[in-house]
């Protein structure tokens, strides 16, 4: 398989570095290369009572603490640099030295700022996936922290990154779950099978999503789950005499079997798709879930089903819609799934981005490396269209020194 470039978005919480372990453990390829970002804070401007004339000592005391901070700051970002160097080269990845970069970003300010500096950096250096930790908050805390500059760098880097975003998040029950036996004599090199559960639906962006977990998530062993959500159906008002709201249960049953049977047969035709591939006929379960009224009750009726089958990884399609309208659709209950996965998923979650008539005749093109992936819509076939690019040679330290990008 073609070596991949990898981003970890890494800072001092351990929300990160469990990021880190789980993504070496579980996706990493031999020959991937690992791009280890951190980004330094903004600097905090002290405001002094207004002088009548600015004095020389006044701004040299106001530069020399803007440098001291920016030292101390450097310097925690260093060792934070250091010590996922350290994890990844010289504890149990063994990962070669030279497949590793590291690199220090600076910030705008808040989360935004912070996410800006890495999907900058994703698209300077055609990163292929791109690996956040999350911290779990509600959707209470994520609205009022965004109104002071501090909302999820991983909400903004799935809508914005140029290239599918792996969210690292759930218990660590579940993030541990999979590892073999293990002591220190006897190090854990290799995961145990792992269960992918693609979320499917006739959309191209769906289908795209479903390439991207056939070609970068399964391993061999790996069991592949394909879960389908059926349409809703308006459920009748039964105010009507008996004869009639009899009828219009029934016909209410029917219309709900059809739709269950639509989205088995979607379930089905990826499932198709995914033995084309080369997936085993036994390493493949479809199923259809009973249908929900709104993007919140299909995602919940998708992580449900997570939670049950002991998922391991979960992996949707994004439309990428923009901020407003997700937020006009979020009104009338026609959200984003992928936004409420990504903040209610039992497990890690991939969220792949397609871009609209990206490839011939209409297909969906799967953000990242510039085309890699092509899906044509609606049942069509699906084929790889790998296109070459060159890495920029990247300035790095040996993570005992940070450096920024100009």
């Amino acid at each position: 398989m073609a070596p991949r470039r990898l981003l970890f978005c890494l800072d001092e919480s351990k929300q990160s570095v469990r990021a880190l372990e789980w993504t070496l453990l579980h996706l990493r390829r031999a020959s991937d290369e690992l791009h280890l970002v951190t980004v330094l804070p903004p600097l905090v401007y002290n405001v002094y009572p207004v002088a009548p004339v600015a004095t020389g000592a006044a701004v040299a005391a106001v530069t020399h603490q803007w440098e001291a901070q920016r030292r101390v700051e450097e310097h925690q970002a260093a060792e934070v640099l250091k010590a996922a160097v350290d994890l990844v080269c010289t504890q149990h990845n063994k990962v070669p030295r030279d497949l590793v970069h590291t690199k220090a970003l600076p910030a705008a300010g808040g989360a935004s700022g912070v996410a800006e500096s890495l999907v900058e950096y994703a698209r300077t250096y055609l990163i292929e996936l791109a690996v956040v930790g999350c911290r779990g908050m509600g959707g209470l805390q994520r609205s009022l922290m965004s109104f002071i500059g501090l909302g999820s760098v991983s909400d903004h880097c799935c809508h914005n990154m140029p290239c599918p975003t792996l969210v690292v998040r759930g218990e660590d029950a579940v993030l541990s779950r999979g590892l073999m036996q293990a002591d220190e004599a006897h190090p854990p090199k290799s995961a145990q099978p792992k269960r992918v559960m693609v979320c499917c639906d006739d959309s191209p962006h769906a289908h795209a999503g479903l390439l991207w977990a056939l070609d970068n998530t399964l391993l061999p062993n790996d069991h592949l789950v394909l879960a389908a959500v059926a349409t809703p159906v308006p459920f009748p008002v039964l105010d009507e005499p008996a004869t009639v709201a009899a009828m219009q249960s029934a016909q209410y049953r029917e219309a709900a079997a059809t739709a269950t049977a639509a989205a088995q047969d979607v379930a089905e035709r990826c499932a198709a798709v995914a033995q084309r591939r080369g997936v085993g006929k036994t390493k493949i379960t479809t199923v259809s879930l009973p249908p929900g009224g709104s993007s919140g009750d299909v995602g919940a009726a998708l992580c449900k089903h997570a939670k049950l089958e002991g998922v391991d990884l979960m992996v949707a399609g994004s439309r990428g819609m923009g901020a407003i309208t997700r937020s006009l659709l979020g009104l009338v209950g026609m959200g984003s799934v992928s936004d409420f996965l990504a903040h209610n998923s039992p497990c890690p979650l991939a969220v792949v981005k397609g871009v609209s008539g990206g490839g011939d005749d209409g297909s969906v093109v799967v953000s990242g490396r510039h085309g890699d992936l092509t899906a044509e819509g609606h049942g069509g076939h699906s084929a790889l269209a790998p296109m070459g690019s060159t890495l920029r040679p990247i300035t790095e330290g040996d993570g005992s020194e940070a450096s920024s990008m100009q």
